[in-house]
């Protein structure tokens, strides 16, 4: 394998660089899925719901480490759906938070990770070791602002594919969210079939300070294993609290 990705590499015409910190800047698309409660929803309100949501990403990163975060936008406001005379509504939250990861650090040299995460209005810090995730690098290349691009492929939670773009230009093992381990760092990352699109839009390789790279630590500490355990116990509260009013949080997260 490391003999096929020398080649592919020593194929590209470029000089690498030797900057391997800075900023990156990347829109984040997310689509909405009702699933199941779709067939709950009158119509009339179904075609006001919104099909995507947007929003805007940093990953700050030098060739250690990265702090990845929510990027400055205008975010809409919470928005009211109401039909059937009022006997069926819906909030619509926008915003980070939900089930998703708010902040993530990610130090390779450590092997560490740590997310930021607000599940129903309270905080939770998950520290982890790094995933190891199995690339599979195809060959395909593509531009991507001014950089040529590389296309490799993975899996994760055995059933989520994940399609990345990496730059060997920049020469630092890092991307988006939790998402590591190619020879150059990622600009463009698919996950489950379109479902989430991560694209960068702008790549600042100024020196950036020591600061800028922010390990999160206000909120109750947890595991990973032990975040999903809360996750599921809180689902399955709003679930039996169900009855009229339906809620949907659209998450900007990894």
């Amino acid at each position: 394998m490391m003999k096929v990705l020398l080649i592919l590499l020593l194929s590209i015409p470029f000089i690498m660089s030797a900057q391997k910190s800075g900023l990156i800047t990347y829109d984040m698309t997310v689509k909405i899925d009702l699933g199941d409660r779709a067939d709950r929803i009158p119509k009339e309100m179904r075609d006001r719901i919104p099909k995507e949501a947007k929003s805007v990403k940093e990953l700050y990163f030098n060739e250690v480490s990265s702090y990845y975060k929510d990027g400055e936008m205008e975010r809409p406001e919470d928005v009211d759906i109401s039909g059937n005379g009022g006997n069926f509504r819906m909030r619509m939250r926008f915003g980070g938070g939900g089930d998703g990861n708010s902040e993530t650090y990610k130090n390779i040299a450590n092997n560490q990770a740590i997310d930021k995460t607000n599940l129903m209005g309270k905080d939770f810090i998950i520290k982890d070791e790094l995933q190891e995730y199995e690339w599979k690098i195809t060959g395909q290349k593509k531009q991507i602002l001014n950089y040529l691009v590389m296309e490799a492929m993975t899996t994760v939670d055995d059933t989520i594919s994940v399609t990345a773009w990496f730059a060997p230009q920049i020469p630092v093992s890092n991307g988006p969210g939790l998402f590591h381990g190619l020879p150059g760092i990622i600009l463009e990352l698919d996950r489950d079939n379109g479902n989430t699109r991560i694209i960068a839009k702008s790549v600042d390789l100024t020196p950036i300070e020591e600061a800028s790279i922010e390990v999160p630590s206000k909120g109750k500490e947890v595991s990973r294993e032990e975040f999903r355990q809360i996750r599921k116990e809180k689902m399955e509260e709003m679930r039996e609290q169900g009855g009229g009013r339906r809620g949907i949080r659209v998450v900007r997260g990894n």
